[in-house]
């Protein structure tokens, strides 16, 4: 597998990738995730269980109008597994843990999808997989710090690494407010009202497009900026969560632009600066704009 690379699901060979690089894990795997129903994940975690090799993962208890509880469906369905340790994040003292990541020994994947069955059906997502060795020892760090509720600040970063709460919203509207050309988001939806004020002043001063799902709530979002500006995704569900600020700063990971995302939960994001990244992630957007309206 090549070192780092950024995917767009759905794609041919995403799902084979993650699946290669679970079964190449020796040693330990690490998710922090807020849901996990995927059966064809649960049976590869289980495999590696069986190498005697520990796996740990971050879940959240308490989901936002949950219909029912995954995370304690998931403690049962590895309840016979010594080698599978589950934990929420009540240790954080974060209203939800909607970061997610993996890690095994080698490799690190940051993306926007939950393991589930929606996020690798129905959904937009996007995902950025790195063999990196300083920037997975530092999403390592991250990940025990929140196994134990330790806290981090952010001198204990990646300098590409945006994490909410601790600098995430600092961060966003730095990039945001200092663009000089152009401003392109992909997301679920935009309801913080600072991010929305900073969206508005800067699409009357430059170029700007925003992609989000095709949901009665972001309707007015539309009407707010006009549709030469804000579209809906009407090809499938728009679950990602992606900002390109300036054709520089490429921002990938799990937070939408929320309050509660920005001061409230754990949410980890990457900045991508290559030029590769960015501009395939322009030639998706391009393509995913015109599907909208």
């Amino acid at each position: 597998m090549i070192p780092w690379t950024i995917l767009q699901w759905p794609s041919n060979d995403l799902y084979s990738r993650y699946w290669e690089f679970l079964k190449n894990t020796d040693e330990y795997l690490k998710l922090e995730t807020y849901d996990f129903t995927n059966s064809f994940f649960k049976t590869r975690f289980q495999k590696i269980s069986e190498n005697w090799n520990p796996v740990q993962i971050i879940l959240e208890n308490n989901k936002y109008q949950q219909y029912q509880n995954t995370f304690h469906q998931l403690q049962e369905y590895f309840s016979w597994d010594e080698n599978i340790e589950l934990r929420s994040d009540e240790q954080m003292w974060t209203t939800y843990v909607h970061a997610k990541i993996t890690l095994n020994e080698d490799a690190c994947w940051v993306q926007t999808a939950n393991l589930t069955k929606s996020s690798f059906e129905s959904n937009r997502e996007h995902f950025f997989y790195s063999e990196d060795k300083e920037f997975h020892d530092s999403l390592n760090q991250l990940f025990d710090a929140d196994w134990v509720g330790d806290d981090l600040s952010t001198l204990d970063l990646h300098p590409n690494l945006v994490v909410c709460p601790i600098n995430c919203r600092d961060v966003i509207k730095t990039l945001l407010e200092s663009a000089e050309k152009s401003i392109v988001i992909q997301t679920q939806y935009i309801v913080d009202k600072e991010i929305l004020d900073i969206l508005h002043k800067k699409s009357e001063e430059i170029d700007m497009a925003i992609i989000v799902a095709n949901t009665d709530d972001n309707y007015d979002l539309v009407s707010y900026f006009w549709p030469w500006i804000a579209r809906t995704l009407k090809t499938r569900y728009n679950h990602t969560k992606m900002i390109l600020v300036d054709e520089k700063y490429l921002l990938l990971g799990s937070m939408n632009l929320s309050a509660n995302s920005l001061d409230n939960n754990r949410e980890i994001w990457i900045i991508l600066m290559d030029t590769w990244h960015i501009s395939t992630f322009e030639k998706w957007f391009q393509q995913d704009w015109f599907d909208s309206i």
